[in-house]
């Protein structure tokens, strides 16, 4: 098997890779002798050996640990078996990753590959995976790898990125045939969501790598996307083990994506929890979330259009004050000067009566005059005051009238909204298709007798296989 082969590559869950045969170890034919040196049989036998990948189950002991590589035994855990060992190597590639799981009587399953080494002609596997084996192990590992991770700071507060105030457009990483992607879509509702899912095992030997490959997909392919949600349903340690796993813990931590996990039951607490930018409890609890962000942003537009009509309306009442202020104060202000200059022209009218009749009689003529100019002008402030009493009313019309066309809008563009749902197309009828790849296929022409596609409906999925095609 090819240590590099990805098990994501093209996203086809369908066709598992065959274990690659082993070609039995011949010497070569030797033309000239009829033997090879220790050297070269050393170098036969490890060339045939390091095509054979092995996963072995045992318990770990006599750990000799070094800076940045390895040696320990690995022993035979079943007691029902005869008393055996094997030497292990592990070196600076994998040591870093895995050395949290080198402790003395804990049960794990190797993976590497075996091997002579020729300086002293010793069997050894050299190992490039270290997995737990069985619930005490898988706890131990989780503690050990728990405070690992945090001493690096994967849990802290500061390195958990900000979800954006609006979700949109959601990367969705689960299996396609489990339980968690139905809750999780029945429970998010109908608000025009953009859902882009990739199919992973959420389980088993390739799980790990199919989630990590899928978490470094959408952050290379889709840098758009508003968050990553990542959610499975519940299970044992065992069937957990990929999401407590450091590779995938690297690549939420790594991702530039905001990351939000939904993992297991309520009692569910996984590594990726601890890593995610937003951990909830279940799947349906991560729907809901989204759900109810939504719903708080909706309600907050619904209050907003209330507050904006009290806050105009609270300015007109004050304009209006002012302006029945001001016109008090006009009025005041006449009377009083009209008083002042009254008394005072009286007073010199008293004193000069008797010597200045002329001017007395000029008094009367502009105190005359001056009690029509007030007139007009107070007839003049009388309109004044009507004109800004049908200004009052206009204004509050004409702010209705916006408010009005405002709700119009907001119904106009919810409605769009809902219309944009993929959900109502696939309602009523029609289907999507998606090639291997998942990419949709729009031309007939881009597709050859025998490929895979998959048809998505309004409910399941659909996979078939090209028999013909029309252009």
């Amino acid at each position: 098997m090819d240590k590099n082969k990805d098990p994501l590559d093209g996203w086809d869950l369908f066709n598992q890779p065959e274990d690659e045969k082993i070609d039995e170890i011949s010497l070569p034919q030797a033309k000239e002798k009829q033997y090879v040196s220790v050297t070269e049989f050393l170098d036969i036998v490890n060339e045939k050996l390091s095509n054979i990948e092995c996963r072995v189950l045992g318990e770990i002991s006599d750990i000799n640990a070094r800076d940045r590589y390895c040696f320990f035994v690995l022993k035979e855990s079943n007691p029902e078996l005869e008393s055996a060992v094997v030497e292990c190597f592990i070196g600076w590639r994998s040591f870093e990753t895995y050395k949290h799981l080198l402790q003395d009587g804990m049960q794990v399953i190797v993976s590497g590959y075996p091997g002579i080494y020729k300086k002293s002609g010793r069997f050894r596997i050299e190992v490039i995976k270290i997995e737990p084996f069985g619930e005490g192990a898988l706890k131990q590992a989780f503690e050990a790898l728990k405070k690992k991770l945090e001493a690096k700071g994967y849990f802290a507060p500061e390195h958990k990125k900000p979800l954006p105030d609006i979700i949109q457009k959601i990367g969705l990483i689960t299996s396609g045939a489990g339980a968690a992607i139905k809750d999780f879509l029945k429970n998010l509702g109908h608000y025009g969501f953009q859902i882009y899912h990739l199919n992973v095992f959420v389980e088993g030997d390739y799980a790990e790598d199919s989630i990590i490959s899928a978490i470094k997909y959408f952050n290379r392919n889709m840098p758009y996307l508003d968050v990553i949600v990542l959610i499975r349903g519940g299970g044992s340690l065992e069937s957990l083990k990929a999401f407590n796993a450091e590779g995938v813990a690297d690549a939420i931590f790594d991702s530039r994506l905001p990351v939000i996990t939904g993992i297991g039951h309520e009692r569910d607490i996984t590594i990726a929890d601890y890593v995610a930018d937003k951990s909830l409890s279940t799947p349906t609890a991560v729907a809901a979330f989204i759900r109810n962000q939504r719903e708080q942003i909706i309600q907050n537009l619904l209050l907003l259009q209330d507050d904006i009509v009290s806050l105009a309306e609270s300015i007109i009442e004050d304009i209006s004050a002012t302006v029945d202020t001001f016109r008090q104060n006009i009025f005041s202000n006449f009377e009083n000067i009209l008083q002042r200059y009254s008394f005072s022209i009286r007073h010199c009218a008293e004193r000069m009566h008797g010597r200045l009749k002329l001017v007395f009689d000029s008094y009367r003529l502009v105190e005359r005059k001056f009690a029509e100019n007030v007139s007009e002008w107070y007839l003049y402030i009388k309109q004044l005051h009507g004109h800004l009493s049908v200004l009052n009313q206009a204004i509050i019309g004409n702010f209705q009238a916006c408010l009005e066309q405002f709700a119009t809008r907001i119904k106009v563009a919810h409605a769009h909204l809902v219309s944009l749902d993929p959900e109502s197309i696939l309602k009523r009828g029609y289907s999507i298709v998606y090639d291997e790849n998942g990419n949709v296929i729009k031309d007939a022409a881009n597709t050859k007798k025998g490929d895979i596609i998959n048809i998505k409906p309004y409910r399941g999925k659909i996979i078939s296989k090209v028999e013909e095609t029309e252009t």
